[in-house]
């Protein structure tokens, strides 16, 4: 494939899912607009029918926008997982769809082994601890409660399962924080923990 052809072929796809996107919304094109603008970036309606015709190349800036405004990530805009079976990476390189999309996000191992997906990964291992640590931590909760609650005769079955919870939660709250500070290592910003665990690290206050 022609470099041209190939450049043409992406902009077509990502305008088709541009309109997708934007007519299961239930938007105009004018309203879509203005949903870029409020986000900070112009786009009128005569852009966006340009974009959707596949006549306009879009810029990194501008697929974000628009994927905001479009209420979708931004990767569904770059590789379309519902218009064909594979996609030209480059030029020279076709990936079917599905294999395209775990490059892009950088789910597939990198021989190299470079450090922007080494962070990547360790976030993404963190904010799995996250969850797993607002479940336990909100699950440890809710039986301590219970077992203030409990009868005399059943507080202690209630009590022990409160304390054994309540270690799980502690061990993974242990882990959130061991996370963290992995990322700060490794020169990234550990993002902000949701309010029921913000306690977990001492540094974000």
């Amino acid at each position: 494939m022609e470099q041209s052809e190939w450049t043409t072929a992406l902009a077509t796809a990502t305008g088709a899912a541009i309109r997708s996107r934007r007519k299961s919304l239930g938007l105009s094109a004018d309203a879509l607009g203005k949903r870029c603008a409020d986000l900070g970036v112009a786009i009128n309606r005569q852009v966006i029918s340009r974009m959707e015709a596949g006549q306009r190349e879009l810029s990194q800036g501008e697929v974000l926008v628009l994927a905001r405004a479009l209420e979708m990530p931004p990767v569904a805009l770059i590789v379309p997982l519902d218009q064909e079976p594979t996609v030209h990476a480059t030029p020279t390189l076709e990936l079917p769809t599905a294999e395209a999309l775990v490059w892009v996000t950088g789910e597939e191992p990198s021989d190299a082994g470079s450090q922007p997906q080494a962070v990547l990964l360790a976030l993404r291992r963190h904010n799995r601890l996250v969850r797993t640590t607002m479940l336990s931590t909100g699950q440890a909760e809710e039986r301590r409660r219970d077992a203030q609650l409990a009868d005399p005769d059943d507080y202690q079955r209630v009590n022990e399962a409160a304390k054994q919870l309540e270690d799980v939660a502690h061990r993974d709250r242990v882990d959130v924080l061991a996370a963290r500070r992995q990322l700060r290592e490794m020169g990234a910003f550990p993002p902000p923990l949701p309010p029921t665990i913000a306690f977990v690290d001492p540094e974000d206050s």
